[in-house]
């Protein structure tokens, strides 16, 4: 029998485009819960650091993803929390994704954007996740 929840390690980079350009390094814990063959819903806890590693935030979520052979494509919601300058949360923002799935290795691109401005300040990322 397949295994219903599965948890996935990840590292990666994020980079700004709009108002930011700053390249931010990712770490965090994603668990995949699958609810039918093709479809599953990942709650993830990413953390943010620039490369001089000054500050960190949180970016706790969920992403809602369907799985096809070998890919899965999604969307969701973050929360951005500050750590370093005190406790803070900003507004939800979507998530979308589009990766690979492998044996035991996720490949993911996504982009992160603002509600407000939508797709005119936005982060995009790119990630490799191990899973177990």
């Amino acid at each position: 029998m397949k295994r219903v929840i599965g948890m996935v390690l990840v590292m990666g980079l994020v980079a700004g485009i709009g108002a930011g350009r700053a390249v931010l390094l990712i770490l965090g814990p994603q668990v995949d819960i699958h609810v039918t063959k093709g479809f599953m819903i990942s709650p993830e806890a990413m953390f943010l650091t620039d490369t001089e590693f000054t500050g960190v935030s949180a970016l706790p979520g969920v992403i809602f993803n369907y799985l096809g052979n070998g890919f899965f494509a999604g969307a969701g919601v973050i929360l951005p929390v500050s750590i370093s300058d005190g406790l803070g949360a900003g507004n939800l923002l979507p998530k979308f994704n589009l990766g690979y799935r492998g044996r035991h290795v996720n490949l993911t691109a996504y982009l992160i954007t603002s509600t407000e401005a939508m797709f005119s300040l936005n982060l995009i990322g790119a990630s490799i996740g191990y899973r177990f």
